[in-house]
């Protein structure tokens, strides 16, 4: 199902669709935001910007003109691990396609005139983000959930760190980072591999240095932390977050499945308890964050400051209910079947297929098929999902954040609620 090979030290990954129109492709480098210093916080999210603003071979328009103006999207990220470029396209346009990628990654120009253009765009972003109370609210809890440590900080950077990243900065951080050893290259769709082989050797320099990226593990997570930030807004934002496990995790599986019961659908637990039963909130969604070397387990609701209290009581004794009950069979099945849906959903198409084996591979080493995901997902027993439940869902060891139109008090209140429930 999937082919890896190395070429001029990169990994290609090749996962073939036959008889559809269309491809995906993607070159995911092995760096993050998690590894900058702390004087070029947001340096990884500044560059990815930048290769995009051209390259070797191509400039900005053509970069776009090649790809966009033949029906195809093209796209990047930046994550506290990774970073990564991507394009859909229709597959006759596969070999162009590629070319423009590696000129990219490998060959960018940051010229002077963009970088302080570009600059400015990041620093709006910023503010954007900042004044988006959800983004607020889950960037205080990321600092609650690893205080001083990098997975705390913002990926995006924050504006004096951002304001004096430069040419020599960008430069040097490309030529460390984004070589060879610690790039995966992904395909998926139709595709002509000797084509690809042959780009990929022309575009990739063999290098004979290997890179070994090292990072500070987070220290373990002690007591009850609140943060509360005032702003006048008409919502407020409430979240809740545990220390949850890794991609290396033999729970990784087992904690998605719990994400799946408990937020990740309107069949799920909090669902159903906050917003059909109580009409407490608009939306309310749970996340299960993982890392390399650690994780989180994260809960976010929007709502009136009225019923802050009301609904972080009703949260935590949903809590208490999964911890303190087996699920039944018939919601465990349901979950099950949900989460293989939607992995299948995603594996079935190359749009899905693609970022999943690039991003499974460097984060496990691995590529599980959809039969194996399938076995892992169904030996999973109510036993556990209740042991995992009460191995994160400590609430002696719980952040809250709240962004909204709140009262001087409200810290205090949700900490009197909190205590309540520790031990």
């Amino acid at each position: 199902m999937y082919e890896i090979t190395t070429i001029n030290g990169s990994t290609l990954i090749l996962a073939p669709f036959d008889s559809l129109e269309t491809a995906s492709l993607g070159i995911f480098i092995k760096i993050g935001s998690r590894y900058e210093q702390k004087t070029l916080r947001g340096i990884s999210h500044f560059l990815e910007h930048m290769l995009f603003k051209g390259s070797k071979h191509y400039s900005h328009r053509h970069i776009k003109q090649e790809i966009e103006g033949r029906g195809g999207s093209l796209n990047g990220f930046t994550s506290q691990e990774i970073t990564a470029y991507y394009a859909h396209f229709l597959k006759k346009n596969i070999e162009p396609t590629l070319d423009i990628l590696l000129d990219m990654v490998c060959y960018p120009t940051l010229q002077e005139e963009e970088i302080k253009k570009e600059r400015n765009v990041i620093l709006e972003e910023i503010k954007m983000y900042n004044d988006l109370p959800s983004s607020r609210a889950a960037a205080i809890l990321d600092a609650l959930l690893w205080p001083k440590h990098a997975l705390g900080e913002e990926v995006i950077g924050d504006i004096a760190t951002v304001a004096k990243i430069n040419r020599r900065d960008l430069a040097r951080f490309q030529k460390t980072y984004y070589q060879p050893c610690n790039m995966v290259i992904c395909c998926s769709g139709d595709f002509d591999l000797i084509r690809m082989s042959r780009l990929l050797r022309q575009r990739v320099e063999q290098k004979s240095s290997c890179l070994r990226l090292s990072a500070v593990a987070p220290k373990a997570l002690r007591g009850q932390q609140v943060t509360v930030e005032a702003k006048k807004i008409e919502q407020t934002h409430l979240c809740l977050g545990f220390r949850g496990v890794s991609y290396n995790s033999k729970e990784k599986f087992i904690i998605e499945l719990l994400n799946v019961m408990l937020g990740a659908n309107m069949s799920s637990r909090l669902f159903e308890e906050l917003r059909e039963k109580r009409a407490l909130c608009y939306d309310i969604s749970s996340d299960a964050r993982k890392y390399h070397d650690t994780g989180a387990f994260v809960i976010h609701t929007g709502l009136d400051k009225r019923n802050i209290e009301v609904a972080l009581i009703t949260i935590l004794h949903e809590l208490e209910k999964i911890k303190e009950r087996k699920v039944g069979e018939k919601e465990l099945n349901r979950a099950k079947d949900y989460m293989i849906g939607q992995i299948s959903m995603g594996l079935e198409r190359p749009q899905g297929m693609m970022p999943y084996a690039a991003e499974s591979y460097i984060t496990t080493g691995k590529i599980y098929t959809l039969e194996e995901i399938k076995s892992e997902i169904a030996n999973i027993s109510a036993a556990d999902i209740q042991q995992i439940s009460r191995a994160i869902f400590d609430f002696g060891a719980v952040c809250v954040s709240c962004v909204g139109d709140v009262e001087k008090d409200h810290k205090t209140r949700i900490e009197n609620i909190l205590r309540k429930k520790r031990g």
